[in-house]
């Protein structure tokens, strides 16, 4: 089977809307809900709904839960509800005693983390509800054969997360109604797009701000939301695009500056998410 070459800004309109509705199915937005005052919402971030062996829960960025003031809370003992926003614009409110954060790393700087967490679900009707409408990535994978499939220069990259800068809350009283947006941006790794860090793999994707691109200006709220890598199709039939096989590859933690019209969104790459920000886990789950 050939190859063929194509520039982003060359994909057509209709793949790229396919591309958009892809993997929502597993982007999830955070909030949190604290039960001391029902009125106090705060957005936190994205993730994406993983699975760990027997655990269930949501990969994101660790900066999520401890970014805001006082931090997230959760567990027995906790105070604070997650609000996970799901596909289609369905949310369901998980009470602390639902939840278990997983710190999986220990950050050392902002640029650079490590900056990973696991929030486990614990099973519930709510856990039930959840997987009745949205799809859960194993990370029971090789990350060699990941790294070997999806990982190599020219790979289409697809970032998920949701901005802030797209979402509106408004309160009502004791109640708040969220309107969130489930961005995907695409990318394609290039030669510069990969670097190793104290043994932990990052990558860099690329944002070109023109006229007529739809970027946030802050992509605050990104944070946490998955990389996936995605092979592209052309039917021989009719000439259309389609996406193929695919990966779960990183997690978005860090936006640069724009600088001449190009900023940065780095994340968490193959090794980080599936071996390395586990070796704790694994050790403690013993």
């Amino acid at each position: 089977m050939g190859e063929e070459y194509l520039l982003l800004g060359d994909i057509p309109l209709d793949f790229q809307k396919v591309l958009m509705r892809a993997f929502v199915p597993y982007s999830v937005g955070l909030a949190r809900v604290s039960q001391d005052d029902p009125k106090l919402f705060t957005a936190l971030g994205s993730g994406t709904l993983v699975r760990k062996g027997t655990h269930i829960g949501v990969l994101s960025a660790q900066h999520c839960l401890t970014a805001c003031s006082p931090r997230i809370r959760v567990g027995p003992s906790g105070k604070d509800s997650l609000l996970l926003i799901l596909r289609d614009a369905r949310g369901v409110q998980l009470p602390p005693e639902d939840l278990i954060e997983h710190k999986l790393v220990s950050p050392l700087s902002v640029e650079y983390g490590p900056d990973l967490v696991f929030v486990e679900i614990a099973p519930s009707e709510r856990l039930a509800g959840i997987l009745a409408v949205a799809s859960v990535w194993s990370l029971d994978r090789d990350p060699n054969e990941i790294l070997k499939q999806f990982g190599g220069v020219g790979s289409m990259i697809a970032s998920l997360g949701i901005p802030e800068e797209l979402c509106r809350t408004r309160l009502n009283g004791n109640a708040f109604h969220r309107s969130s947006f489930h961005l995907t941006v695409s990318h394609v790794i290039e030669d510069e797009s990969i670097t190793v860090r104290d043994g932990w793999d990052y990558i860099d994707n690329k944002c070109v701000y023109s006229k007529s691109s739809a970027l946030p200006q802050s992509f605050a709220g990104f944070s946490g939301g998955g990389i996936w890598s995605v092979q592209v199709q052309r039917s021989k039939n009719t000439g259309k695009l389609s996406t193929g096989k695919a990966a779960l590859v990183g997690a978005s933690f860090y936006e640069t500056p724009i600088e001449n019209n190009i900023r940065y969104v780095r994340g968490h790459f193959i090794r980080s998410i599936y071996d390395l920000a586990w070796r704790n886990f694994e050790r403690s789950q013993r």
